[in-house]
Parts: C-alpha cells; structure tokens; sequence
C-alpha cells in the first residue's frame, strides 16, 4: 500500500497558481513531529503530509507536519483505489486544509519543514518553579494575546512550483508574552548594553527596555552598561528608570555610550555575576552578537540563573531571515535627502556630477533602496556588484555628453571591486587590502578621466556617512524599536536565553543567535530589488569582461 500525500483539487490548484510569487507565515504548533495517519481500520502508517497555506487555500507545498486522520475514497468496487480523504489533522484548524469543502486526496509520503529553536533556562536549572504572568493579574487592559511556548511562524522559501519545495522551510518561535514566566519580578536585576556603531532607534529600544520591565512586570532594579562591553567590567554602572529614560527618543545616538570590542568573557561573567544579574539585554551587530552568545553559554555551564537576549542593530539591514532591521528604514530616509542635494547640485552647474557616498560596508542595501527611493540616481555602485572602472568613467563621459549631468551613488564597500592592486593602501595585520576610502578616490578618478578626455566638468562630492547614522528614529522605526524591546522582554521573563528578536513575514519571532551569526544577508544581484534599480538608474551593464557569465 502506498503511504499517502496530500493533492489538491483544481480550485485550490487554480488558487495555488494566483499566489506562487507570494511568501506565506502561519502560526502553527507542534511542528517536526511524525505523522500518525489512521487509514480506516488498516495499519497504521507513519508519513509526512504535504500541505500549506498560500493566502488561505490548502495547497500543495511541502509544509505542515502533524498527527493527521484520514479516511478511504471508495472506488467503483468499494475498494480505496481512489486513495485517501484527509478528515482531520490534530491539533490544526482543519479549515487550513479543507477550504471551501473540497476534497483533498492523499496518495503519497513528503517531508516537513525545520525548526529554528531557542533555549530555554530549564534545559541547565532543573525543577525550575514558574509562576502566573503579572499581566493575567490586570483587569485593565486585559490581555488575552498570549503566545503558547510552542507555537511558530513559518519561513517558506519562494514558491516557484506549487507542487514542489526545493529547499527545506524554516519555522521559528514566535514572540510574545507567556501565561507563564520563571522570574519573579522583584527578584530581577536586569542589565542593558549597547554595542558597536550607532544607529537611529537606539534611545527607544533602551528606553522601551526600561519601561517594559517596569510597567509589563513591575520590575524595578535595572542598569544601564557604558560604552559596551568593556564597560561592563571596567566602568560603574547607571540606575535606568522610566522618568531617566522619558524624553531619550528623541534624540539620536545611545544615552549609554557604545563602543567596539573590549569583550572578555571571564571578567564580563564575574562582574555579571557580582552584581547579581540575572536579564542582560545585548544591542548591536553580528560581533556583538556571537559576544552575546558566548555569554548566554557561559551563563549555562556555570548553571546561572541568568538569560541573554539580542536586538539585532545595524542599518546595513544585513540580518538574515528578518524583514528588516531597526534604524534602516530612518537611513534610507537620510540618505534620500543627500542624494536630493546632489541632484540640486548637478542640475544647477554645467556638466556637473553629484557624487554620494552612503554607508554599506559588506551590503548595498542602503545605497540601493535609496537610489530606487530618490528616483534622481543615474548610476550605483555596491559592495555585491563586479565593476569594471574604465567602463563606468566612460558611461560618466558618455553621459554628461548627453544630459548635462549625472547623480551617482556609491557605497563603502563598492572600493573593494573598484580599486585595483595598485590603489591598495598595503595589507593589516589579518593580510587583508586597506582599500582606500571609495568616495574620494571615485572623486580623483573621475576627475583624471575627466581631464584627460578634454572634458569640462563639475563635481559635487556630498558624504553623509555619520549624519545618516546618528539621527533620531522617524515614526516606522520608533515603532519598530518599541515593538522589538517589548518582544525582547516578554522572552526573557519566560526564560528563553540565547536568542534575538526580529520582524519575520511582518510576525515577531525569537531566532536563536546561533544561525543570525553564520553568514550576514547580502543584496542578491539576481534579485527582483536589484533589476529594479537597474531599471531606476538606466545605467548599464558595468560588469568586467572577464567576469560576465558565459
């Protein structure tokens, strides 16, 4: 007997086919589990069933896995020839699947998706003592928006074929207050800590830190670290309380200071643990994160009641799996009016370039969001991008030639394909290049080209690096950030350690630090964002000619 899989009828297919370039999240339960299907009085049969929810309509995308009940379709002489209905799947609205009434039929075994989990301050303190929520104690406002330890948001790769999954789907706890929680509040003697380059938001996460532990759960002992890691052990501490904090997103920056490096995970744990800490609240980028994780699992092998939690900070928007990162979307902004003043510039003088470098390190997200934004950029330049330098001072020429006048954007990163050997400043101590910095030197190479061409021109070199960077949060952001230190604090009063908290397919979910350290999100050149600025720009293909593909 075949083991079954779960088909569709051609109205859900039909459905299916409106919604394939669309990516999907649903809260589910109990996910990676095997399969129990009762055949109607036959063996039981352990399978996968393959299912999903593209806008609501049960499809055929490798997905949900759970304990299903299925029944058999009679053939002509009663026999299950025509395979087997899907009546029931545990645990699981059945509506999910069964849309419409239709029938789904269920001939073959596939495969489910995998969980990204968190770890939990149980698996280290054993017989770990919960208590009820102070929010299940309010009348007012009443919340009755819990989120259970196991429910999950689903991260699907792109449906191309409706009927097929080529990479295996990503599912992720999702945030939110729990009914059940393994502090007391009185007993919480949180820390907070901001690390690495500053970034618009950082006031309202610290601030929306502060007041939620106190407002959501009454918690009244919390500090605030100086200047990043080495302030933990090297500086004395702040009070942090919600009067101290009230006005502080307003203003750009961090009211605690941050720094790079200074992690020592020895002297930080002692002086942790000397001042009885049991909430550290970790902001900041990629390297401060693994630093965060190294803590969260130190704190485990000394079997402390402490847990670690992230909000992952950097405009680059470089985080894997989430929407997007706080404070990008207030540096696209910033960005937009330099590249507008640019344009102003090159408009207002003859054969006149207006030349902008934003920040983008190891990503282009900055300069490319804001070159598609702004709608005035005629050529960008990113770290993803190969560019070949003769081509692009010949498309400059080319295009003063014809219009007078040229916006181009280029970000930090774009030096390390732009530059060759011979601009290379010699190697640090790690053997990797020091590349010049790229707007500067775009800005002398265009200038030379310019002068031995014979050509008149103007050049506007506009740097807003810092600027973009140190502003306040505008409303998206301010939100965003409020949202983030919220979901940050629900996550640690239940106890889960070891994690970052992020905006994934517009849910909130709890990632484990682990996998947003692996590898940083990079703009895919083959992207429909990317084309998008192409288009935008008209600038063409750039590409050295012995880079192309064959």
């Amino acid at each position: 007997m075949s083991r079954p899989t779960l088909t569709t009828s051609p109205r859900a297919q039909r459905e299916t086919r409106r919604a394939r370039a669309s990516m999907f999240s649903r809260s589910v339960r109990h996910f990676g589990r095997k399969i129990e299907i009762s055949l109607a009085g036959k063996p039981r049969a352990r399978a996968f069933v393959k299912a999903a929810v593209v806008g609501g309509v049960g499809a055929g995308i490798s997905v949900f896995s759970q304990q299903a009940v299925c029944e058999p379709i009679p053939g002509t002489n009663g026999d299950s020839d025509n395979g087997w209905r899907l009546t029931d799947i545990l645990g699981f609205p059945t509506k999910l699947f069964g849309l419409f009434g239709e029938t789904h039929k269920v001939n073959d075994a596939i495969l489910s998706a995998t969980a990204l989990k968190v770890d939990h301050i149980s698996t280290w303190k054993k017989n770990l003592k919960t208590e009820p929520s102070p929010l299940l104690e309010r009348e007012y406002p009443l919340n009755q928006n819990f989120t259970n330890f196991d429910e999950y948001v689903l991260l699907p790769p792109p449906i191309e074929n409706p009927h097929k999954t080529e990479k295996t789907p990503h599912y992720f706890l999702r945030a939110g207050p729990r009914e059940e929680i393994v502090f007391k509040p009185k007993e919480v003697r949180a820390a907070i800590v901001t690390c690495g380059g500053l970034c618009p938001g950082l006031n309202t996460v610290i601030q929306g830190l502060v007041r939620a532990l106190h407002h959501t759960y009454g918690v009244d002992m919390i500090y605030g670290i100086p200047f990043g890691y080495s302030g933990v052990y090297t500086r004395d501490w702040v009070n942090l309380s919600v009067e101290k904090v009230k006005y502080c997103h307003e203003d750009g920056g961090t009211i605690l200071g941050s720094s790079r490096g200074g992690f020592d995970l020895d002297k930080m744990m002692d002086r942790l643990e000397a001042k009885g800490i049991n909430q550290l609240y970790v902001i900041g980028g990629d390297g401060t994160h693994r630093g965060a994780e190294k803590l969260a699992n130190e704190a485990k092998r000394r079997g402390m009641k402490m847990v670690v939690a992230g909000i992952p900070k950097t405009i680059d928007n470089d985080i894997p799996f989430l929407d997007h990162s706080f404070g990008y979307r207030t540096s696209v902004g910033e960005a937009i009016r330099a590249i507008r003043a640019a344009n102003t510039e090159a408009n207002g003088a003859p054969n006149c370039i207006g030349l902008v470098k934003v920040m983008g390190r190891h990503a282009g997200f900055i300069a490319l969001q804001a070159s598609i934004s702004s709608r005035v950029v005629n050529c960008c330049l990113i770290p993803e991008m190969d560019v070949d330098k003769d081509k692009f001072l010949e498309f400059m020429k080319e295009r003063l030639c014809r219009k007078n006048h040229a916006v181009v954007v280029v970000a930090e990163g774009a030096g390390a394909t732009l530059c060759s050997k011979e601009d290379q400043l010699g190697t640090d101590k790690s053997g990797n290049p020091i590349l010049p910095d790229v707007g500067v030197w775009l800005k002398q190479q265009i200038k030379d080209y310019m002068k031995k061409e014979g050509i008149s021109h103007n050049l506007k070199y506009i740097d807003p690096t810092y600027m973009i960077r140190s502003v306040p949060a505008d409303a998206d952001d301010q939100l965003l950030c409020t949202l983030l230190a919220n979901h940050a604090v629900h996550g640690a009063m239940a106890g889960f350690s070891g994690f970052t908290v992020g905006k994934l397919n517009h849910k909130f979910v709890y990632v484990p630090i682990s996998e947003v350290t692996k590898k940083s999100r990079r703009v895919d050149i083959k992207s429909r964002q990317y084309s998008r600025m192409l288009l935008n720009t008209g600038q063409p293909d750039l590409t050295p000619d012995d880079k192309k593909q064959r």
